[in-house]
């Protein structure tokens, strides 16, 4: 536990045992730069059949993919996943600011695909379903028959427009998500000392929320430099 190997994604979870996995977060190469990590088709359904032999009955997996003129991972993962994970959702992340001048509309966006493993045993925290902004009507328990919401807050929906693409700092991934879309998908999905996988880390931002959250994590990446400034992010966050 709370492990950052230099291994490709099968071998990695060809070492974990069975039904030992809470949540599972990854972000393959969906093949659309010229950077060495992102040349080769990863996902197979032999990642899928692994992920699922890891994961508990609980257990939900998270995979980001893309949609479009470039991007098509979407349409190539969601055959290979969907013959063993239960399908729930797609949710768009709907970026503060698109890339790229090729002609046509700006792509603004990344998908995640939202898998579980048992429909009915999926752990879902409902407390933490819910946004920073408060409703405008009523709210409360004695109103639910006229459907009204239990919270004075609204739900988050299925597109995320309040998460910034715009990371601190240098960039150091070519690819980077989020902390606070990872977080978000942690706390609904885990509760503390909660086994998280990623088998893609990249920059290692996986690991750092889990261990913000005070959860535990298997990760790995086949790139060693990603693996080493993981652990390096990962060192830093235990001396703040």
């Amino acid at each position: 536990m709370d492990s950052v190997f230099h291994t490709n994604c099968l071998d990695l979870c060809k070492w974990v045992e069975d039904s030992v996995i809470d949540l599972i977060i990854i972000d393959p190469p969906y093949l659309t730069t010229s950077e060495s990590w992102d040349q080769e088709e990863v996902v197979s359904e032999e990642l899928s059949q692994e992920l699922f032999r890891i994961a508990k009955s609980s257990c939900s997996l998270y995979c980001w993919c893309g949609i479009g003129e470039k991007s098509q991972s979407l349409i190539r993962w969601f055959p290979i996943f969907s013959k063993l994970w239960k399908f729930k959702d797609l949710i768009t992340w709907k970026k503060k600011r698109g890339l790229g001048m090729r002609k046509g509309w700006l792509q603004a966006r990344e998908e995640i695909m939202w898998f579980v493993k048992d429909n009915k045993q999926f752990i879902w925290n409902k407390e933490f379903q819910y946004s920073d902004e408060k409703q405008s009507g009523k709210f409360g328990f004695e109103n639910l028959k006229e459907g009204y919401t239990s919270s004075e807050f609204k739900r988050i929906p299925l597109i995320w427009t309040d998460i910034s693409s715009q990371m601190k700092g240098n960039r150091i991934h070519f690819t980077p998500k989020p902390q606070k879309a990872i977080e978000r998908i942690i706390l609904a999905h885990t509760k503390e000392n909660d086994v998280v996988f990623d088998c893609f880390v990249g920059s290692g931002t996986t690991c750092v929320a889990a261990k913000k959250l005070n959860r535990q994590y298997i990760a790995g990446d086949s790139d060693e430099r990603y693996v080493n400034i993981t652990k390096e992010r990962l060192k830093k966050l235990t001396n703040e």
